[in-house]
Formats: structure tokens, C-alpha cells, sequence
């Protein structure tokens, strides 16, 4: 009966609220008996409490009406709205960081035919604690030269980080909680260092790394040394290459490579070596091998070695030294060179990659020679020369007049010889030396014969005495020919003197206008040098007037000859046949032009000749027929 009673009170309210027109106001807090308006008013006992890094016990009692379909407890403001029916239940919240305090708000949602929120209620603030996180790091790098550390590490979120009771990191906020930092002053060794954490001041737990720092390699512990020796030739020498420690050591590792001098080779059966070291001013031997597993290259230009593993017991500053046995062969053409030998690798003080060096001097004549005596207009030269002791003949190669020969010559019993070369050409000439003991090679040598001849200069002058030759003039190899060519024809020749100079007079062509001339230097019936020589002799003489076939009248018996020459030309007019100048004689003015009257001229024909000589002696002639009339 009260279900039915209930029922019809709640339809008696829904027809009550809907003559009424709509809901109540939303400040009503409760409504009355029979009211249709939803109920919602704010929670109590809220609480928010944090159960670990990510968890929270939420509690609380939402207040809604008697007939709210929906009646639940919001909770906000936290990174999320978590809503339950009441009571305590757990929640998440994704937007809440780590150690973030926040104010969770509380409100009571309530639906009838509508919903509604009540007004929020605030719980004390809640902190969102960090991961529970155990301290731990490790050494990320070192730096054994500066003697530093990084460390890296996690821990919880804003944990002071303390080394030594003083804090030298803070954990990050993140979820990760890392941190870091950087330890100066550590010592060569090990060092343990012991990092705390700190959480809220509240010590919490700690951990400990061990950092190794080494003490860096110091280079140089061992440097060579220097010095000198001779190398007889045809003989095995023992060389020594010796070395200084910078640092005491006892048994070193690494190799040493020698390199022989230019020329020569190391003796076989060397691939063990005890070696000395220097004990005050006496040079003693180690005791044990100090040079092992030798290696002996195809050429036997380099002997390579490892250490010997014993204990050397090398002070700082004392010597120790290798002697290595050269062979030099009794030809051998380079004397100065060196035996080299690089020592590389490490003792406990550090390192060493150095060199001793031994300058060498091969002693005793070789096979040699300098040339003298050259002639280079005989094509001749003179060899002298040594050769190694024991040498019975030496034998020359060399090309004569074009044709390779080779001939012999014994050295006296100082080794010195001689020998002169002819048939040399111009230029290069390359002779080949072998020196034998009977049969036998011992030495080879090459060397040039250089002819060199002089260049050939030419230059022409006139003399300002026209009845004088030109002369060419000029500078060339002593004792050459030296040709004056017209064309295949020689004009004249002559011998350059000892001093290089050469001089000619040159023949006048006998013709007006330029002679254009080849000099030519000749050695040994061979052209050498040409160049080229113009000598302009200037116009030839020409009667200009009176014309070929010219009537004299006996009333003017005299005729006036005039024409042309070269300028200064001295001009002599006769009768052909008769004296040069007997009818005149004049010199050519500036311009070349000259004018002779003759003398009264029989009643006869007469052949006038105009002869002139010009300057470098050059002689022309021009005529003309005069008619003198009776």
C-alpha cells in the first residue's frame, strides 16, 4: 500500500511541476515533499590522500534528493575529474606533474529530468609525490689529463644530490629523475666517490663509483743520438747507433728499424743483438739479448728488430747502443750518407719514437773523374781521374766522331789516371767509366764531356772614309771560322783570335742598294751559328743629263754633265779608255745629286764615264755617248 501511495505522490508531482511551468530555482538547497526539482547539494567528508607516485584514495558522500536518478561525487582541479558514487575509491590523474601541489574541489552531480552540479567544496592541497627512486650513477667519461669526471645518474624527482656533504646536482623533475655533474681534482688512481640523496632535507640513501685515472703517456722517454763514421770502401764496418733514456725503465716494447747509408748494405746474420749500455766512460755489454727476431730486407737496405723482453735496468740519462756491420763495396759513388735507426714504442714512464742518425763517410778513392783540357774546335778533352785501389785497368766508352769506342788505361799505383778523348761533338758527350781488378768490375762511373761553343754576334759598319771597306765585326767561339756568305758564295773569312773577337773587311759588291749577308761560324767543317748582316751601300751613280746620243755644238764645246750617287759619293768623269777623272771630278752633295762641266770636247764621238765610289769602297759607273759636231 505505501508502494502505490509513493508512486501516486510522485505522479502528483510530475503533473504538480508541470502546471507550475519549469524546475525550482537552483539556490533552492532541498526541496519540499512532492517537488520535482533535482537536488544537489555540495559533498561531505571530502578527502584527497596520495597512496603512491600515480595513486590517490579519494572519500566523500554526494547529497542529492530523494528521487535523483543519478547521484554521484566529483573531484577536480587535479589533472582530471574523477566522479564515484560515494564512499572512498582510487583514482589516476594523467595532467598532474610530479611535485606539483594542487587544491582538489569536490561537487555532488545529481540528475532528475535534468542534471546539475552543486557548488564545489575544497579539500586541503595535495602534493604529487615523486617516484620512490633508489639513488644510482655511474662515470659517463674522464678526462685522465684534466683529472676530471662526469657523473650521471637518477634519483627521485628534486633530490639534492650531495658529495661530501656538499650538494652538486639536483634530480630532475621528470619522470626520469636524472642528474649529473662534473668531479674536479681527482688524483692519478682510483678514486671512490660516495654520492647521497636528499629528499626534502631528509637524508635518504646513497651509492658509490670508482673513477681510475691514469697518468697520460709521456712521450720522448727515449731520444737518439747523433754521430759519425767512416766506411772504408771494399770493407765491413761496425757502426754503432747509439741512444739516451729520458726516463729510468726496465724492460721496454716496441721495435727498431735500421736503414743503411746510400750505396750500402747490412751483413747478413744479424737478427740477435745484445747491445751495450755506457756505465760511467766503459761501454758494457747488457745481460741478455736485447735485439731479437731480426729481419733482414731482399735489398739489405733495412734490418728490422723487436725488443728483447729481459730487464734492461736503464737509468734516467744513461746511453745504451747497437752496432750494425756495413758492407761498402769498392765502387760505391755516393760518400756522405748516414745510417739511421728508429727506435718506437713505450716504457712504464711513456713513450719514444726517435731516431739516431750517424752521419758516414766512405774512405779510399773511388772511380772518379774531371775533365780538362777541352778544345772545342779540335773536339778534344783530357780525363783525370782515380780509381779504387787494386784497380788494374780502367776502361773509357765514349763516342768517336759518332762511332762508340772503348779503350783502356792503367792507373798508376796511387790509383790516378789520365786519358784524352778526341772525335767529341758539339754539345753532350756522355763517357762510360768501368774500373776492373783483371777481369773482374769494381767500380762503374759516368761522366759528361761538355762542348760548349761560344755564340757567334755579328755587326757591320762603314768607315766615314768612303774609300775604305766596311767592316763586320763580332764575338764567337777562339779558334773558329767564321764565313761571310753571299748566298753559297764565301766574301771573306777569318779565324776568331784567342780573346773571342773577329774581325772583316768586307769587299764592296759593286752595285748600288742593300747587301744582305749570312755570317756563319763554323767548328770542326760544321756550321754552328748563323746570323744575318744587311749592308745598305746606297744608290749606285746614274747620269741623269745630258741624254745617250747628246750633239755638242762646236759654239759650246763644253758640256755639263750632272746625274746621281750616294750621298758623299766621290765622282770622277773621263773618256772611256782614258784617265778616270779627266774630265772631272766632284763630290755627291746630301741628296746624292753632282754636276761636272767638261772641258771643250774635240769634233768627234766620245763615251763619257761617270765613275763614283761610295762609302765602304764601292765603285759604279754610268756612261753616256756625246756627238761633237765639227
Amino acid at each position: 500500500m505505501r508502494i502505490t501511495t509513493i508512486a501516486m505522490a510522485a505522479t502528483a508531482v510530475v503533473v504538480s511541476a508541470l502546471v507550475a511551468g519549469g524546475p525550482a530555482s537552483a539556490t533552492t538547497t532541498s526541496a519540499p515533499p512532492g517537488s520535482t526539482r533535482t537536488v544537489a547539494n555540495t559533498p561531505t567528508g571530502v578527502s584527497l590522500t596520495p597512496i603512491d607516485d600515480r595513486t590517490y584514495r579519494v572519500t566523500g558522500k554526494p547529497r542529492c534528493g530523494l528521487f535523483e536518478t543519478t547521484c554521484q561525487i566529483h573531484v577536480g582541479n587535479v589533472g582530471g575529474d574523477y566522479h564515484w558514487d560515494g564512499g572512498t575509491s582510487t583514482a589516476t590523474f594523467a595532467g598532474w606533474r610530479y611535485g606539483e601541489t594542487r587544491t582538489p574541489r569536490f561537487w555532488t552531480y545529481a540528475c532528475l529530468i535534468g542534471c546539475k552540479n552543486s557548488a564545489t567544496v575544497s579539500s586541503s592541497p595535495v602534493t604529487r609525490p615523486y617516484p620512490q627512486r633508489a639513488i644510482t650513477a655511474q662515470v659517463a667519461s674522464k678526462d685522465d689529463v684534466g683529472r676530471t669526471a662526469r657523473i650521471t645518474g637518477t634519483a627521485m624527482g628534486k633530490a639534492s644530490i650531495r658529495l661530501n656533504g656538499r650538494q652538486v646536482a639536483t634530480a630532475s623533475d621528470a619522470g626520469t629523475g636524472t642528474w649529473e655533474t662534473t668531479v674536479t681534482g681527482l688524483q692519478v688512481g682510483k678514486n671512490t666517490l660516495v654520492f647521497q640523496q636528499y629528499v626534502d632535507g631528509q637524508y635518504r640513501d646513497q651509492t658509490s663509483v670508482t673513477v681510475t685515472i691514469t697518468d697520460p703517456a709521456k712521450p720522448g722517454r727515449i731520444t737518439g743520438n747523433v754521430g759519425t763514421a767512416d766506411l772504408p770502401r771494399g770493407a765491413t764496418t761496425t757502426v754503432y747507433a747509439g741512444y739516451t733514456a729520458q726516463s729510468a725503465f726496465t724492460t721496454p716494447t716496441g721495435t727498431l728499424v735500421f736503414t743503411a747509408p746510400e750505396g750500402t748494405t747490412f751483413a747478413p746474420g744479424q737478427d740477435r743483438q745484445t747491445g751495450q749500455y755506457r756505465d760511467g766512460t766503459t761501454w758494457k755489454d747488457f745481460g741478455g739479448d736485447s735485439l731479437v727476431s731480426g729481419s733482414r730486407s731482399a735489398d739489405g737496405r733495412t734490418y728490422s728488430f723487436s725488443l728483447g723482453s729481459r730487464n734492461w735496468a736503464i737509468a734516467a740519462g744513461q746511453q745504451f747502443r747497437f752496432a750494425m756491420r756495413i758492407e761498402t763495396p769498392i765502387g760505391i759513388t755516393t760518400t756522405t750518407s748516414s745510417l739511421r735507426g728508429t727506435l718506437a714504442g713505450s716504457v712504464a714512464a711513456g713513450t719514444f719514437d726517435t731516431t739516431a742518425t750517424v752521419t758516414t763517410t766512405v774512405t779510399g778513392a773511388g772511380l772518379q773523374a774531371t775533365v780538362e783540357d777541352v778544345d772545342v774546335v779540335d773536339g778534344t778533352a783530357t780525363l783525370v781521374g782515380t780509381a779504387p785501389a787494386g784497380t788494374t785497368s780502367v776502361e773509357v766508352t765514349w763516342k768517336r766522331d759518332g762511332t762508340e769506342v772503348t779503350r783502356s788505361v792503367t792507373p798508376s799505383s796511387t790509383g790516378s789516371w789520365n786519358f784524352g778523348l778526341t772525335g767529341l761533338a758539339n754539345g753532350t758527350n756522355p763517357v762510360h767509366l768501368v774500373a776492373r781488378k783483371g777481369s773482374e768490375e769494381v767500380a762503374s762511373a759516368d761522366v759528361d764531356v761538355r762542348l760548349v761553343i761560344a755564340a757567334l754576334t755579328a755587326s757591320a759598319q762603314f768607315p766615314a772614309d768612303v774609300s775604305e771597306r766596311a767592316t763586320v765585326a763580332g764575338r764567337g767561339q777562339p779558334g773558329a771560322r767564321v764565313e761571310v756568305r753571299d748566298g753559297a758564295r764565301v766574301v771573306v773569312g777569318t779565324t776568331v783570335g784567342e780573346d773571342g773577337n773577329w774581325t772583316v773587311s768586307v769587299p764592296a759588291p759593286g752595285r748600288g742598294g742593300v747587301f744582305a749577308l749570312q755570317v756563319v761560324q763554323r767548328v770542326r767543317s760544321q756550321d754552328t751559328d748563323t746570323v744575318p748582316v744587311r749592308l745598305d751601300y746606297g744608290a749606285a751613280v746614274r747620269i741623269t743629263s745630258p741624254g745617250d746620243g747628246f750633239l755638242v755644238s762646236p759654239v759650246w764645246p763644253e758640256v755639263r754633265i750632272a746625274g746621281v750617287a750616294a750621298p758623299g759619293a766621290a765622282i770622277d768623269l773621263g773618256e772611256q779608255g782614258g784617265v778616270v777623272d779627266g774630265l772631272g771630278h766632284t763630290v755627291a752633295d746630301g741628296d746624292g745629286r753632282w754636276v761636272i762641266r767638261t772641258p771643250a770636247l774635240e769634233a768627234r764621238d766620245h763615251v763619257v764615264v761617270a765613275t763614283a765610289t761610295s762609302k765602304g769602297a764601292n765603285t759604279t759607273t754610268s756612261s753616256v755617248r756625246l756627238v761633237a759636231e765639227r
